[in-house]
């Protein structure tokens, strides 16, 4: 290499560092990072508490706030935030409109899938119930109006041919569905949650539950008002008595943001997130194996544009 032309290589690879630099310095990021999730001491709270570390030790001011899966969805939607926690079919009863949403709620994209929850629908194992339609006239506790866990369960109801007053239907929290179950004042309850559930898991070894099954009739028809659910299968015992796979609809839990939120903080924050993998793995058990493909897979679609953009360039979409 003559002297030219190696004092043409510096040159060129100083120009190129000087332009890294610049492009890092003008990279495209939020000024700050808002994430809406679910009650303090929740595993939404958490979850949301540790994305913000991770957006903080990339640069970016983060904090976690408390929240709710649905109303994450219209705070987000408003712009009073920058992320929120919720569950995919929330995204669809938003854009419907339907209770509670006054009006329909459409600025919102999915920057991400995490982990898939599954509907289980419990009774008592004593009691003749084996099927969904069996629940007519039985008391039974739902989760409070608004809930992921209420909305999907009246869909399911619908798609085997009931309403919620053809049971005697009361609404409750997780700890007043377990006890009334417990105590024999309901026969059955439901819940959309992690899979396996270490609380349904004791649930079990303290009495006998049966878990329904959902038919693939029924799950079309849910997803004809409802495509943002997906279907699973829990397997041969999973929970203590429960000899037999059963079938049920899945919602996946996803992070969203404004669907006007500029296409470059969608793109910083989805790279933030995959390229620290290893930290978002760690938040929670079911994110062990989480990977980009997974993330970039959304039920029923609804990416931001500027999440799909550092998928695609990293391969996970086609």
């Amino acid at each position: 290499m003559t002297r030219k032309t190696w004092i043409s290589a510096i040159a060129v690879g100083l120009l190129g560092l000087t332009l890294s630099e610049r492009a890092l310095a003008d990279e495209v990021r939020p000024d700050q990072i808002t994430i809406f999730t679910s009650v303090a001491g929740s595993s939404w709270y958490g979850i949301g508490a540790g994305m913000a570390d991770i957006f903080a030790q990339n640069g970016v001011p983060s904090n976690a706030e408390l929240g709710a899966g649905l109303s994450n969805v219209a705070n987000v939607a408003a712009r009073k935030g920058e992320l929120g926690l919720t569950m995919s079919p929330a995204v669809t009863v938003a854009a419907l409109g339907r209770d509670p949403f006054k009006q329909p709620v459409t600025n919102v994209a999915v920057i991400a899938a995490l982990s898939e929850s599954l509907m289980h629908i419990m009774v008592n194992g004593d009691e003749d119930i084996e099927t969904v339609a069996d629940l007519q006239g039985r008391p039974f506790v739902t989760q409070p109006a608004g809930s992921i866990t209420a909305v999907m369960f009246e869909e399911v109801l619908k798609a085997h041919s009931l309403e919620p007053e053809d049971l005697r239907l009361s609404k409750g929290s997780l700890t007043v569905q377990q006890d009334e179950l417990k105590d024999r004042r309901a026969d059955g309850i439901v819940s959309v949650a992690s899979f396996p559930s270490s609380w349904i898991g004791e649930l079990a070894s303290t009495m006998p539950i049966r878990v329904l099954a959902i038919s693939d009739t029924a799950l079309g028809k849910i997803q004809e008002s409802m495509p943002t659910v997906g279907r699973a299968s829990m397997p041969v015992n999973t929970y203590k008595g429960q000899n037999e796979p059963v079938s049920t609809v899945t919602a996946k839990m996803v992070i969203v943001a404004a669907a006007n939120m500029p296409d470059g903080h969608a793109y910083w924050i989805t790279r933030s997130l995959v390229e620290n993998l290893d930290k978002l793995r760690t938040l929670h058990a079911s994110y062990a194996d989480l990977t980009p493909e997974e993330m970039a897979s959304v039920p029923g679609g609804g990416l931001h544009p500027g999440a799909e953009e550092y998928y695609r360039e990293i391969g996970a979409l086609n």
